[in-house]
This record gives C-alpha cells, structure tokens and sequence, in this order.
C-alpha cells in the first residue's frame, strides 16, 4: 500500500526535483563519465553484464516499458 502522503509530497515537488537532477548531471558529467571509464578499464567484463542485465529486464519488462513509450509519444505527437 503506498503512503498518499510522500505521493502527493514526490507529485508537488516533480518540477524542482527533476530541474535538481539535471544541475545535478551538468555539475558532475565529466566525474560520472570518467568513473564509469575506470569501471569498464578494471572489468572489462563489465560490458557484458551489464548489457545481459539490460536485455533480462527489458524481457521481463517489456509490456510495461512499451507501453510508457507509446504513452509518451502520443502525448509528443499532440504537442506539435
């Protein structure tokens, strides 16, 4: 059962929370970049697992994530 409570409080906040996670992204990019490098320079196995991690969840997920792609491009067809 989710709490009403932090969904109105996450639903009130979207527009300042998502503006934060972008200034957030722009400040760091170089800093994430290069961590991930090193990531893939120490296990270059990395690769691998994390595209078979990508392609289980998709599979397992696939109804869902089509369907929130389909939704999000017709709410863009109707914008233009």
């Amino acid at each position: 059962m989710p709490n009403e409570k932090k969904q109105e409080y996450y639903k009130n906040n979207k527009k300042r929370r998502l503006e934060y996670q972008r200034k957030y992204y722009e400040n760091n990019k170089d800093n994430i970049a290069e961590k991930r490098e090193r990531k893939r320079a120490e296990n270059p196995e990395w690769i691998k697992k994390q595209k078979e991690y990508n392609k289980q969840y998709y599979m397992e997920n696939k109804k869902r994530i089509v369907a929130r792609r389909k939704a999000k491009s017709s709410l863009g067809d109707s914008k233009g």
